[in-house]
């Protein structure tokens, strides 16, 4: 099994220490299932300005489209673009030598004419324009330069061919529930259901109940909460993104079931993990 300490420790590097958003966006249909679920976690805009926008299912749902096309435009290399929220970023594509197969996202950044953005996507999801604004301008006003995030980033971009190439496990043969698993490790931070998850396999609730806790003690809704909280117990730790900020990132549609959820596994509210994970 390839090794990914290393790549885990540079993208905390690039966050933590150089400062920027850097994120991990795999394309799923592609398989590498080991490799995907080690990178999970870095699945995800940690900015206030996209946690903002994400909150909001319907663009939410855009958001993730967007990155279909994001992926067939690495197919011609390197670029900086500007999201349909208008955030700057600048993407690297991820390739196993022969085909795209993910992409890194340096994002965080304002764009030139943001207000038409902004009056766009208010006038689309229903914004409130002022406070789409405020949310806003937690954005970096400089973006920087190219060749500096090219030395940062490239060494990255490496990193993952490597381990794509060393982890080739298109898994063909993984059983229904091994399927339904992997799809949930993929999605839990997206607003999906039991039903969405027997829609598409194909199956009863009743049985996907039944074997899903065969396979993990669990119901599919326990096993997506844990997920999440794991998630917020890291971001509570490493960000500063407010606790309804966090919960709507991971998934939760309420900030008050997210406190509940996350004090019942965890024993303390999300207030107080921050505050005890910091001193």
């Amino acid at each position: 099994m390839y090794n990914f300490s290393a790549i885990i420790n540079y993208i905390e590097y690039l966050r933590h220490k150089c400062g920027l958003f850097v994120s991990i966006h795999p394309i799923f249909e592609k398989g590498y299932t080991v490799v995907n679920e080690k990178l999970r976690i870095f699945n995800f805009h940690e900015n206030r300005y996209c946690a903002f926008i994400k909150h909001n299912p319907k663009a939410n749902k855009h958001c993730i489209q967007c990155q279909t096309k994001v992926a067939k435009q690495c197919e011609i290399g390197t670029f900086n673009g500007v999201c349909f929220a208008g955030v700057k970023e600048r993407v690297y594509p991820i390739t196993n030598e022969t085909e795209v197969v993910g992409f890194i996202s340096v994002s965080g950044y304002k764009t030139v004419n943001a207000d038409s953005y902004l009056k766009r996507i208010s006038h689309i999801y229903g914004f409130d324009y002022t406070d789409l604004k405020k949310k806003y301008e937690f954005l970096n006003p400089t973006f920087p330069e190219p060749d500096l995030l090219d030395t940062l980033l490239l060494p990255l971009c490496q990193m993952l061919e490597l381990a794509y190439l060393k982890s080739d496990i298109l898994l063909q043969d993984e059983s229904l529930i091994d399927k339904v698993i992997q799809f949930v490790k993929q999605n839990y931070h997206e607003h999906i259901t039991s039903e969405d998850i027997c829609k598409r396999f194909f199956c009863s609730r009743s049985f996907m109940s039944t074997q899903f806790n065969k396979a993990t003690a669990k119901s599919i809704r326990e096993y997506i909460n844990e997920l999440r909280i794991a998630d917020a117990k890291r971001l509570l730790k490493e960000s500063s993104l407010s606790v309804t900020e966090i919960a709507f990132l991971i998934g939760f549609d309420s900030s008050n079931y997210f406190s509940e959820i996350f004090k019942k596994q965890v024993g303390i509210s999300p207030l107080k993990y921050r505050k005890a994970s910091r001193n």
